[in-house]
């Protein structure tokens, strides 16, 4: 047992959370550890939680291995021979490659580990490990100070619950960036049904960033011109930050738009006044039409069909219009002056907050409920009421009544079938899924409030309490609460309205028009460089012909130029991801032939700047269309 203090030095420097939650363990009851009086075991640590035995032994090579002992079944996790020889031939096998991303799952005594960190080839390593027991066993027993040490690895140990945020946080779905997966087989052979829940949790996280993925590279230019176009609104309005904790201990009542609304909207009437009623837009007009004006609608989609949802309500009520910063402009064109924002940190936000100081980024698992959810939670609300959030299909409906998606029916195909609150089965869909994860981690991650699912139907959410509408308005709303919700939001935002000035805002816009033009200007001399060298390739076969490291250098000079321009990037942030990809993959490629290496990267840089003068090209255009004065005055430029 020599190295536990030196690993828990390294570890308060490098991971104080993880040396506090080790620190706590060791004081606990949960681990015992003893001398053996066998004579080939020289220690028997007791995981009394979990009722596992290890039994620490000495390899033929001195170094020391485990036996592990759990489930009526005895493994040993190392060689009884030669540890370290046996690491070094598995991850030499593993061939861990420049920027690779890993996961490496059980930890046993670290040497696979220890192996993998001394040849440094991997871009991050995510170690989890489900039992706290076998990675103390591994701090007491082992040298681990340099893998502690090392800022590419992130360990999960114990409790696995964290996961899929570990996932969202960490892993990076990139083409670049291969995956790959270090197994400690006689754990897994050991824990099986734990394994598979953590691969469980895995393919959800890594699914939720697939399809986060897309609907960026899809929606990020959508988001940036409707910021564009919304700065006016945004710059004269509160932000979310401002009614954080401001409603302590009061009810909110959270309204999706799921089938199941049809069963209790009428219920909610009740609550106007006692529990803060917020909606999203899809469900904001079923509301209106059964008399129910609710306190806050949440609204964050940058697609016109969200507009949809606004377009026909004649007269707007006197709700608070809690819009992400990207929110498509036709709605808060529509709205009145009862704006405030919260932001996903889309592109084009760094450029506000700039200007405008920073603002608390709201969760969100792909859909407006999760935001809803997340702001209501910031806000202080407790309990937290669910209605209308089915997340399956209720008799192939898909939407409740009164909703722009009233009439649309699921497609029956790759339905999954998913528990539901009554303790039935339901079908829900790979999108819904997706969302019923996010929901079942956000809510297990902050456990000190109530969180009540009054929906009446459709799929389970973990750790809520499950009831009907009816019962939970009763029980939390209709209490002798001296409370008024409108009139506490009405003052908050009196109280927090900004007055911005306006000439600070012109002048940023006209650096930014000015910073644009300097890009397009450097990225074309680029492109005058890049064609005069590509006729120059064409008729050499030596990159010495061609002085290709002077044109690399010129190339450079440009670019760190363009680089400078500290607001050029806001115009282009996550919408060029896909050239970029490219390019870097074809940076990172080996090839024998050096000119066609050549060739090839200059082919995907060439492509990536006229992509990127496009870009700076459209943001620019809409910029001036929107706030340059023509000829008849209009305009705030």
């Amino acid at each position: 047992m020599d190295f536990y203090q030196s690993n828990m030095r390294v570890l308060k420097s490098n991971n104080k959370k993880l040396y506090n939650i080790i620190q706590n363990y060791s004081e606990s009851e949960k681990i015992v550890i003893n001398n053996s009086t066998d004579s080939e075991i020289e220690y028997v640590i007791k995981d009394l939680e979990n009722n596992i035995n290890i039994y620490v032994e000495k390899a033929k090579s001195g170094d020391y291995t485990i036996r592990v002992e759990a489930k009526d079944k005895d493994l040993y996790f190392h060689s009884k021979y030669n540890p370290t020889r046996e690491a070094k031939k598995k991850v030499e096998k593993f061939k861990a490659k420049e920027k690779k991303q890993v996961f490496a799952l059980g930890f046993g005594l670290g040497y696979s580990l220890n192996e993998l960190a001394s040849k440094n080839k991997y871009d991050r390593i995510i170690i989890i490990e489900p039992f706290m027991s076998i990675f103390y066993t591994a701090l007491n027993f082992i040298d681990l100070s340099e893998l502690l040490k090392s800022n590419n690895v992130v360990f999960v140990i114990g409790s696995t619950n964290s996961l899929f945020d570990v996932v969202r946080k960490y892993f990076s779905l990139t083409l670049e960036k291969e995956l790959s997966f270090l197994e400690q087989s006689p754990s897994h052979k050991l824990f099986e049904a734990e394994y598979k829940k953590i691969y469980k949790h895995l393919r959800e996280g890594i699914n939720y960033k697939k399809v986060k993925l897309t609907t960026d590279i899809n929606s990020t230019r959508k988001w940036r011109n409707n910021i564009i176009a919304n700065l006016p609104y945004i710059f004269k309005s509160p932000k979310a930050d401002d009614f954080f904790n401001e409603f302590k201990g009061i009810p909110a009542i959270c309204v999706s738009a799921g089938p199941s609304l049809d069963k209790n909207i009428n219920d909610i009437k009740k609550a106007e006044g006692k529990a803060i009623i917020m909606c999203v837009g899809t469900s904001l007009k079923p509301l209106l039409k059964n008399g129910i004006e609710p306190d806050i609608v949440v609204s964050m989609d940058g697609n016109k069909a969200n507009f949809e949802h606004f377009k026909d309500i004649n007269n707007i009520p006197d709700s608070y219009l809690f819009a992400e910063k990207a929110n498509h402009y036709m709605i808060q064109q529509k709205w009145h002056d009862k704006q405030v924002f919260f932001t996903m940190k889309r592109n084009f936000s760094g450029w506000v907050e700039n200007l405008k100081g920073n603002y608390t980024p709201i969760q969100t698992g792909g859909t407006v409920a999760h935001s809803m959810v997340d702001l209501a939670y910031k806000m202080g609300a407790d309990p937290i009421i669910l209605a209308g959030q089915d997340l399956a299909y209720a008799g192939g409906k898909t939407h409740a009544s009164g909703t722009t998606y009233e009439n649309q029916k699921s497609n029956n195909q790759d339905l999954i079938e998913v528990d539901g609150i009554k303790g039935d089965k339901v079908l829900t869909s790979k999108a819904f899924m997706t969302m019923l994860s996010y929901f079942n981690n956000y809510f297990s991650k902050r456990p000190g409030r109530q969180y009540i699912d009054a929906t009446e139907g459709g799929a389970k959410i973990n750790n809520t309490e499950i009831k009907t509408m009816k019962d939970a308005i009763e029980e939390f709303c209709d209490k002798d609460i001296n409370i008024n919700v409108k009139e506490l939001l009405e003052n908050k935002f009196k109280e927090v309205k900004p007055e911005f000035p306006q000439d600070k805002l012109v002048n940023a816009i006209k650096d930014l028009l000015q910073e644009l033009d300097q890009a397009i200007e450097l990225s074309n001399k680029q492109l005058s460089l890049i064609k005069k060298m590509e006729n120059k390739v064409k008729h050499s076969n030596d990159l010495s012909d061609i002085q290709s490291d002077k044109f690399k250098t010129e190339l450079k000079t440009l670019e760190n130029e363009i680089k400078s321009l500290k607001n050029v990037k806001y115009c282009t942030e996550r919408i060029l991801i896909i050239e970029s990809m490219k390019y870097k993959e074809v940076k990172s490629k080996y090839y024998i032939n050096q000119i066609k290496k050549f060739k090839e990267e200059t082919k995907y840089y060439r492509s990536y700047r006229v992509k990127y003068i496009e870009e700076l090209k459209k943001c620019r255009n809409l910029i001036k269309k929107l706030y340059t004065k023509p000829k008849n005055g209009e305009g705030i430029a």
